[in-house]
C-alpha cells in the first residue's frame, strides 16, 4: 500500500510542475490523476494494493472540495460580474453532457444486438 500511495503523491507532485510549467489552466491534480488513470490503463487495472488504498481513503475525498469552496469564496466578486456567463457554461455543458452519455448508452445497448444479428 506504500508503493502505491508513493505513486499517487509523485503523479500528484508530477501534474503540479507540469501545470506549473506550461502554464496550464488546469490543476496539477486533474494532471495527475489522469496519468494515473493512464497507468492503470497501461497495466490492465489497478493492483489489489491500490485498490485497499483507495477504498481507505474514499471516505476522506470530500476534504479535496474544501480547496475548491475556498476559491469560490475568495472569487465571489469575480463571479458575481461573471454569473450570466457561468450559469449559461453550466447548463450547455450539463446538456451536452446529458446527449452525449445518452447516445452513448443507445450504441452500447445496441451493440450485443448487433452482433447477434450477424
Amino acid at each position: 500500500m506504500l508503493k502505491s500511495l508513493a505513486l499517487v503523491l509523485v503523479l500528484a507532485a508530477l501534474g503540479d510542475q507540469l501545470a506549473g510549467a506550461l502554464g496550464a489552466p488546469v490543476p496539477g491534480a486533474a494532471i495527475g490523476m489522469t496519468a494515473l488513470i493512464a497507468w492503470f490503463a497501461l497495466r490492465g487495472g489497478p493492483d489489489e494494493s491500490s485498490g485497499r488504498l483507495f477504498d481507505g481513503m474514499a471516505p476522506h475525498l470530500p476534504l479535496f472540495f474544501v480547496p475548491a469552496a475556498v476559491g469560490i469564496v475568495t472569487g465571489a466578486e469575480l463571479l458575481s460580474q461573471a454569473w450570466v456567463y457561468i450559469a449559461a457554461a453550466i447548463a450547455l455543458g450539463t446538456a451536452a453532457t446529458i446527449a452525449a452519455t445518452g447516445m452513448v448508452a443507445q450504441a452500447l445497448l445496441r451493440a450485443p444486438r448487433d452482433r447477434r444479428a450477424k
